[in-house]
């Protein structure tokens, strides 16, 4: 049976157990190596643009933006739900010779664990799109305010939900790494988003499958540049990539976003 159409009676998983299942093989399902030389210049323009010596990686995983910031002079705390991603961070860190605080905590509870402010928050990879109550996000864009300095910038990704919702694509992604290949796919039904991810492992006169399932909230545009003004934040700026493109509604793969802290 196709396990794409078998996933129906997988249960849906919390953020946490969804990430440490995956844990494991994130960094070779999102290219961890190759994204450094990809980036790099990205973020080094971004760093010295607006003064950042401090960030927090909010949403880090296997923390591949916290090394990145570290590798390029920034003082850096990483935070994820996910114990397992926060392991692989570590290592990371270790491994590069770097310096990266980690933490496991929810959004909602940041102004609670989290005892500095910081010149930069950067909640990449999608993560936002994981918070599925409305007040759980006003609550997450009011500590990421309250957490940055005056005049901090908050940079914001996830995917272009504009152009998904409206061309309702099933297949995300596909990508092989050794004998391994990680399918991203989507269902769509009155509720959001269920994101799926199933990994197919290669063996001697067999594949094993494993499905990962977990709930997403897609957010627009529209969404989303309304909840950052209530949230404090201003000069909201759209982009369609890291790179800073512009954002085209129907096209762009990302949305991309840069604030600044209301004084």
């Amino acid at each position: 049976m196709d396990p794409m159409t078998k996933h129906a009676a997988t249960p849906v998983q919390d953020i946490a157990s969804f990430y440490d299942d995956l844990a494991s093989d994130y960094d070779s399902m999102t290219s961890y190596e190759k994204r450094f030389v990809q980036e790099r210049p990205f973020f080094r323009v971004l760093v010295e643009r607006y003064g950042i010596k401090s960030a927090l990686d909010a949403g880090s995983g296997s923390g591949f933006h916290s090394m990145l910031l570290a590798q390029l002079g920034v003082r850096v705390t990483a935070v994820d739900v996910s114990a397992a991603m926060l392991q692989r961070a570590e290592i990371h860190a270790k491994e590069l010779g770097l310096k990266v605080k980690t933490v496991k905590a929810r959004f909602q509870e940041l102004d609670k664990v989290l005892r500095r402010k910081f010149d930069g928050i950067f909640c990449l990879g999608n993560t936002l799109v994981h918070i599925l109550s409305t007040k759980e996000l006003a609550k997450t864009l009011r500590n990421f305010a309250a957490l940055l300095n005056t005049g901090g910038v908050l940079f914001l990704q996830i995917l272009n939900y504009d152009r998904i919702l409206t061309q309702r694509d099933r297949i995300q992604s596909s990508k092989e790494s050794g004998d391994k290949t990680f399918v991203r796919f989507y269902d769509y039904d009155e509720k959001g988003i269920l994101f799926n991810i199933l990994t197919l492992q290669r063996t001697t006169g067999s594949v094993k499958q494993k499905l990962n399932t977990v709930r997403l909230r897609p957010l627009l545009r529209s969404e989303l540049l309304s909840r950052l003004q209530d949230a404090g934040f201003f000069e909201i700026q759209f982009f369609g990539s890291i790179s800073m493109k512009p954002f085209e509604r129907k096209q762009s793969r990302d949305l991309v976003i840069l604030a600044r802290k209301c004084a």
